[in-house]
């Protein structure tokens, strides 16, 4: 074992007789040498959640305060409040913490519990938050389908500690501002995932006409418009996405009606914008998981090839494309490939120049390729 954090049911040669689901187990090879202690859930395919492979570790309310405190001196290192409050404190299996995210959004935090392990440490996980980051409140937003998979029927959503939080909660992003629905928005509210790479967009858009497909509630948008964009279009098929769009741009002096919002389904757009000899400096794609597994990969990969297509089509010659995957299933080599096909069906050159796969507040587990999602590629396309 390489220190994978997941251990399937077909890897278990033997289960442990009456132990409860949800409750920690050494894990032994076959030899009966000790491999690890993690979470046992004989109802999901993951089985075994190693939590650590130091056999005298005990797994206790102390041991769990210890790991959130790593996480968070992380995030206090890299971050200056004043400047970004909105991040991610915990990443999960990344962060050595199996089924666990918790977001920051100024003076809240927005917690997911995936694993039926890390659900019986709700409340020891919460304490440690209050005690070590003190925020107005901890609101829960496990309303998320990997619950069902391990065998829990609840999808809690609701404040765990301190205040309720608005429903518009401000935070800031590279000294920009910006606000979120934690209650009811996508993930925990923002994609938080991007940062670095809606600060990079920024440097690319002086005087440009910019095309922000899958816009969400406007972050590329923003730093679009902060580079000195002449104008920003914003296209999604969500209208709550679209409102916090134009508040987003408001927020940073923006008018709204210079960048407009648009409701519609980004292949229709494109396809509009092509049939209308519309043309762009820079198109931004930034679509959700068309590949949530591996299964789907096939009908995904066709996806991505004609999403970069048509988003190539209504690009201007030497323009940006800046094209970015969120699925774990593709990894980064077989997204260039995507950018190549799309490339030869439009007869037009690619030139990477610049990649990003993961934030400083979305660390990667060199043992867990899983967690290593995203990727985003900024592209000369001529």
């Amino acid at each position: 074992m390489e220190g994978h954090p997941w251990i399937f049911r077909a890897a278990v040669a033997k289960e442990p007789k009456g132990q409860p689901i949800g409750e920690i187990v050494e894990v032994l090879d076959w030899r009966g040498k000790f491999v690890g202690k993690g979470f046992y859930n004989s109802n999901s395919s993951i089985t075994l959640r190693v939590l650590t492979r130091n056999q005298d570790e005990e797994i206790n309310s102390n041991w769990m305060a210890k790991r959130i405190h790593q996480a968070v001196d992380l995030r206090r290192r890299a971050f200056d409040d004043t400047i970004t409050s909105g991040y991610r404190l915990i990443h999960g299996e990344n962060d050595f913490l199996p089924g666990l995210v918790v977001d920051r959004y100024g003076e809240f935090l927005v917690m997911q519990i995936h694993t039926l392990g890390m659900d019986r440490w709700r409340e020891v996980i919460v304490e440690a938050l209050m005690n070590q980051v003190s925020p107005k409140g901890i609101f829960e937003r496990s309303d998320v389908g990997a619950r069902q998979g391990e065998g829990l029927d609840t999808l809690p959503v609701g404040v765990l500690a301190g205040e309720v939080p608005p429903d518009r909660v401000p935070f800031l992003e590279n000294g920009m501002s910006f606000v979120c629905d934690v209650h009811t928005g996508q993930k925990t509210g923002f994609f938080l995932d991007q940062r670095d790479n809606r600060l990079t967009v920024s440097a690319f858009c002086q005087d440009a006409q910019v095309l922000n497909c899958f816009s969400y509630s406007g972050g590329f948008s923003v730093f679009a418009a902060h580079g000195g964009a002449q104008a920003v279009e914003s296209v999604d098929a969500s209208e709550p996405a679209l409102v916090l769009a134009k508040e987003n741009l408001s927020l940073n002096g923006f008018d709204p009606n210079d960048h407009p919002c648009i409701q519609e389904n980004v292949f229709d757009h494109l396809k509009a914008c092509k049939d209308g000899g519309r043309q762009f400096d820079v198109v931004i794609v930034d679509p959700p998981a068309f590949a949530k597994s591996l299964g789907a990969l096939k009908r995904a990969s066709r996806a991505y090839v004609r999403l970069n297509r048509m988003a190539i089509e209504v690009l201007k010659p030497g323009g940006i494309l800046v094209s970015a995957s969120c699925s774990s299933a593709v990894d980064d080599e077989t997204y260039v490939g995507f950018l190549r096909l799309a490339g030869a069906e439009t007869k037009r050159s690619i030139q990477v120049i610049k990649t990003h796969l993961n934030s400083i507040d979305h660390p990667g587990f060199v043992a867990f390729p899983e967690g290593r999602y995203l990727k985003c590629f900024f592209c000369v396309v001529t």
